[in-house]
């Protein structure tokens, strides 16, 4: 019998027990829901960690920039270029968003999409990989957080056109 001849029609079942009862920890009896005291206590951690978190995503930018030099030598294919970027920039796009770098967030995703996939880079495609690159030096050498400003919406934009336009 194919779906469309198919005559039984889909049920909804309760769940078998509350999901509140099920997120709370059973061993210990702690409820998953975070009080304002424990919200502000883990920003206070984030907030002490945010200097590791820009050593360590300079370190990884260092890196990335680093590698498209390689990559100009001769000394790294496009295939490993785009392995290394497609990894990092997922690490960074992630780090970006918990310390509040949401720009360096964004850009480290348009460049994540641009390469997943991607095996080889013409020139214009390496030009824009090492643009993605710059603009998140500016982010963190400028510390600009959250969604920054106009100017910043502006280079966003610019980065979106030139994915679309030459991706």
């Amino acid at each position: 019998m194919t779906a469309a001849k198919s005559t039984a029609r889909s049920k909804l079942l309760p769940p078998a027990e509350d999901l509140t009862q099920r997120a709370v920890n059973s061993t210990t009896g702690m409820d998953l829901r975070l009080s304002p005291a424990v919200l502000r206590r883990l920003e206070e951690v984030v907030n002490e960690s945010r200097e590791r978190f820009v050593v360590d995503l300079a370190a990884r930018l260092r890196t990335l920039r680093a590698s498209t030099q390689a990559r100009l030598n001769g000394q790294m294919s496009d295939p490993d270029l785009l392995t290394l970027v497609f990894e990092e920039s997922l690490q960074i796009k992630g780090m970006g968003g918990t310390i509040g770098y949401q720009v360096l967030s964004m850009i480290a995703t348009i460049l994540n999409d641009f390469v997943a996939g991607r095996q080889d880079l013409g020139r214009i495609q390496f030009e824009i990989l090492q643009l993605h690159i710059d603009a998140m030096y500016v982010v963190i050498a400028d510390r600009i957080t959250d969604n920054g400003g106009i100017l910043e919406d502006q280079v966003l934009s610019g980065l979106r056109m030139a994915v679309r336009k030459f991706g």
